[in-house]
């Protein structure tokens, strides 16, 4: 029994591909039942409605995408785009949000992310938008964090429905979210960058089969978006199908021992990625610059194809990429390094074949120019 509530990004009907489907977005309020609801109750409400009418006989899937906190709309009054609910918001009332520091690695970008007139339209008018003003970040951060607040409240309540109807200890629960938005840290608002704030994201995973020991503990481990399938797929018992690159995260918490519930082997047997190929293709350069990198725990290789830009940091010493080392001689020889193994896994990807396009995804080219839409075909 499936089920998605929520965020759907390609604006099709998907009705007829779950049992139960509750599609909403684009605002943090809406209009249900004669009230106005905010987004986060609203997912809730309909996660305990399918919690409460699914078929008691049969395994059950279901994926919430909480709107918030993404921010609505253009307007340039502080916070304005982050509409929290006044209890949310009270909560932060006498915090000052830590600011990061903008000036220096703004300076830094290269030309292209930092001019308005030669590069990324984009971050620009975002980061004016949101933070140009020590009183525009605090709005804008505070009525952010709130707005995360009343999903954390709404995730608390759907586990506790989980306990309630007995199914808490026989439920994996996996909690995610969408790339960061920088937050005006190297003076860029937006999630379509190759930096550490916006491409490291939560992953926390709840999952009755972890052995105590690994319970409640870290893991540092490259764990990938593209892992996500596979990971439920590996909790039904399922072989993913070999054209998926990602990996079963289980592999990192369940010891060796392959049978109904863990289809793949574990770090003991196959070691766990050590680097990772990151890619973001652009369908317009001018407005967003496509962008792909090599990711080791040291270092981090970008390159920046549409103008023809490289970049080289080490991530162990400036974790917060503020020092380019590409011109820096000493380490020519690790940029050489990491540019072949970039060069090799991107072909590698590109020369992959994959089958014929799923026109289910045009719907989301629709709201891109023709000339766009063509590109990124």
């Amino acid at each position: 029994h499936t089920g998605h509530i929520g965020k759907w990004q390609y604006h099709n009907d998907f009705s007829s591909d779950f049992d139960y489907a509750q599609a909403f977005e684009g605002k943090h309020w809406y209009s249900r039942w004669g009230k106005e609801i905010d987004g986060s109750t609203l997912a809730r409400t309909y996660a305990v409605e399918f919690l409460e009418k699914r078929p008691k006989d049969k395994p059950f899937s279901l994926s919430i995408a909480f709107y918030p906190p993404k921010p609505v709309g253009m307007s340039r009054e502080p916070g304005a785009q982050w509409m929290p609910t006044n209890e949310t918001r009270k909560l932060y009332d006498n915090v000052t949000i830590p600011e990061p520091e903008m000036n220096h690695s703004y300076k830094v970008l290269p030309d292209f992310l930092s001019s308005y007139e030669k590069g990324a339209r984009g971050p620009q008018v975002r980061w004016y938008e949101r933070y140009r003003t020590s009183e525009h970040y605090q709005a804008s951060m505070k009525n952010y964090y709130a707005l995360i607040t009343g999903v954390d409240q709404a995730c608390k309540e759907i586990v506790d429905k989980l306990k309630e109807e007995g199914l808490y200890n026989n439920t994996m629960i996996i909690f995610t979210t969408d790339n960061g938005m920088m937050h005006g840290a190297h003076g860029l608002a937006g999630k379509w960058y190759p930096f550490q704030e916006s491409i490291r994201v939560p992953l926390i995973i709840y999952d009755p089969r972890m052995p105590k020991e690994k319970v409640g503990t870290l893991d540092d481990s490259f764990t990938l978006n593209i892992d996500l399938a596979e990971t439920i797929l590996g909790a039904a018992g399922i072989k993913p199908d070999e054209l998926m690159q990602g990996r079963d995260i289980s592999d990192l918490y369940l010891p060796n021992e392959k049978g109904e519930h863990h289809v793949t082997a574990s770090v003991e047997v196959e070691p766990w990625r050590e680097y990772f190929f990151y890619e973001f293709p652009s369908p317009d350069d001018i407005f967003i610059p496509s962008s792909t990198a090599v990711v080791t725990k040291e270092w981090k290789f970008i390159n920046w194809p549409a103008y023809n830009r490289e970049q080289l940091f080490n991530l162990e010493k400036d974790p917060l990429e503020m020092n380019d080392l590409y011109n820096d001689t000493s380490v020519k020889s690790t940029m050489n390094k990491l540019r072949e193994r970039h060069d090799e896994l991107k072909a590698q990807l590109h020369n992959t074949s994959y089958g014929p396009r799923d026109p289910s995804c045009d719907g989301f080219l629709d709201f891109l120019p023709e000339i766009q839409k063509a590109e990124a075909r």
